[in-house]
């Protein structure tokens, strides 16, 4: 239960529900009683028409002074449905007609409900207010009674000796008195009180259920998605990649997510690869030293046989041959030892346009390049480099015959260089050969790996290179597509203490990006 309402999804959701409760409630309240106040209104509204029809029923009877008839319209109207009662009021508050003859002849207090809207002041008002002439009672039985009150004025045909003097001296002569049940009328309301209620729950029942299906739609399925991302990762895993479709925030943070892992396991590869050249560094460090000492004493009485021997016998060119053979193990020894070791000579400041354009210089002329286009693409104003220009010239040299033999002479062959975002120097070399294979590239830095004919390589190039470059600080890559042509990427740490650079050095960053 607590891992649900721990859930992001969850939580959203019942703060959904709580304000979709909360809004409409307060609606459902607010409607409710506007729509009370608006029945109750009218039902006064209509209480009042009652009372007016009541008098126009009974004025003939009046001016007639027919007393009994007026009598008999109160009791036939009183047993109406929803008349509660009816009586008429005299001026002094006597009860004259009523549809309950026990009250005939009572006087009413005038601090009563009925009477206190006209006798409220020291005079008695003679005209009732609109808002005014109608209270609620509350009957015996419990239920709820609606009394209104209407003036009955004195008119010029009411004057008559024996009966009212005329209106300049009397204006009022009673007070009709209209009680009505509001029972049946209550039952409505609490009715249509109920299914507004009924309604109101199942809206919010309604959109919870949208919102649900929505948030876990939404929210939901892709934070699980989100999590499941991360716990692949946590186990090792650098192959997991989050498909979230849309362009929200989740969205982006899922595309972040699988930039973050894809840059991840390329940081794990390099690591992995450094690791792994180590520890063939230290190897061959450990061969080279062996190996070394018995060669030179090879050497050395190879060459005292090749000194006795005669020029021109046969045994004369076998000692030349290995004289030549054992040279070239040397040679390849002492490439292994300068694979394992820290650059020598001194690491001063470099400017690595300047390297790199020398080291173009020295093969640019040569037969392998003359059906290659060269294109340099060098940043103006680079920052310095801490390097040793003789190993990394090398470096380059290795990088450019690579590549033209790659194209076998026709092709083009891309070198840039520029400043990145990281306040590092990168320089690309790329060339548009035939590719290295995908299954190969975990290997091409490795000693003696090399895809060139036997005798063409000793595959000591790369592997020197990726030495060189990591005892410089820095890093090499590599991307290539197969017949297409492959990129090699190097990354130098930029010596950015004493580099002031241009106002905008833009051009040097986008010289990475085309």
């Amino acid at each position: 239960m607590r891992k649900i309402i721990n859930l992001l999804a969850f939580r959203l959701f019942c703060l959904l529900l709580i304000v979709s409760a909360v809004v409409f409630i307060s609606l459902t309240s607010i409607i409710i009683r506007a729509n009370e106040e608006h029945v109750m209104q009218q039902i006064i509204l209509s209480a009042k028409r009652t009372n007016a029809l009541i008098l126009r029923s009974m004025h003939q009877s009046m001016l007639l002074n027919r007393l009994e008839d007026v009598a008999q319209t109160i009791d036939s109207l009183g047993n109406e449905p929803g008349v509660e009662g009816i009586r008429i009021y005299n001026k002094t508050g006597a009860v004259v007609f009523s549809t309950n003859h026990r009250e005939i002849g009572q006087t009413a207090d005038l601090k009563a409900e009925q009477c206190i809207v006209c006798h409220s002041g020291r005079e008695p008002l003679e005209h009732i207010p609109e808002t005014a002439g109608s209270r609620i009672l509350t009957s015996s039985n419990g239920y709820r009674i609606l009394g209104v009150v209407s003036p009955i004025h004195n008119e010029p045909s009411c004057s008559a000796p024996a009966c009212h003097p005329s209106p300049g001296r009397q204006t009022f002569l009673g007070m009709l008195d209209s009680q009505f049940n509001l029972a049946q009328l209550d039952k409505d309301i609490i009715s249509r009180r109920n299914l507004m209620i009924v309604y109101s729950i199942g809206a919010i029942l309604l959109i919870a259920l949208f919102a649900g299906l929505l948030i876990r739609q939404i929210v939901h399925t892709r934070v699980v998605k989100l999590a499941e991302g991360h716990r692949e990762v946590k186990k090792g895993n650098l192959d997991f990649s989050i498909q979230v479709e849309g362009k929200d925030e989740l969205a982006e943070l899922a595309r972040s997510f699988n930039s973050m892992v894809a840059n991840l396991k390329h940081a794990y590869l390099q690591l992995a690869r450094t690791e792994k050249l180590t520890a063939l560094g230290k190897m061959a460090a450990g061969v080279a030293h062996g190996i070394n000492n018995p060669l030179g004493g090879i050497l050395l009485y190879s060459n005292l046989i090749f000194e006795d021997l005669p020029e021109g016998s046969h045994a004369y060119e076998n000692a030349r041959k290995i004289i030549e053979q054992t040279n070239r193990c040397k040679e390849i020894v002492q490439n292994l030892l300068d694979f394992s070791r820290i650059p020598a000579g001194e690491m001063a400041p470099v400017e690595i346009n300047n390297v790199v354009s020398t080291s173009l210089n020295l093969v640019k002329d040569q037969w392998m390049f003359h059906g290659i286009e060269i294109e340099t693409r060098l940043a103006e104003t680079l920052p310095d480099v801490i390097g040793n220009t003789a190993r990394l010239e090398e470096v380059f040299l290795n990088l450019f015959i690579n590549a033209a033999d790659a194209m076998k002479g026709k092709g083009r062959l891309t070198i840039t260089t520029g400043l990145d975002s990281n306040n590092s120097i990168k320089i690309l070399v790329s060339d548009t050969g035939e590719g290295i294979k995908e299954e190969h590239l975990p290997h091409i830095f490795e000693p003696f790996f090399t895809t060139k004919d036997p005798g063409k390589g000793t595959g000591l190039g790369l592997s020197m290179a990726y030495g060189t470059i990591r005892k410089h600080g820095g890093l090499i890559d590599v991307e290539s597509v197969v017949e297409k042509g492959t990129t090699f990427i190097i990354s130098l740490p930029a010596q950015m203490d004493k580099y002031k650079g241009d106002d905008d050095d833009s051009n040097s960053n986008r010289n990475l990006q085309n």
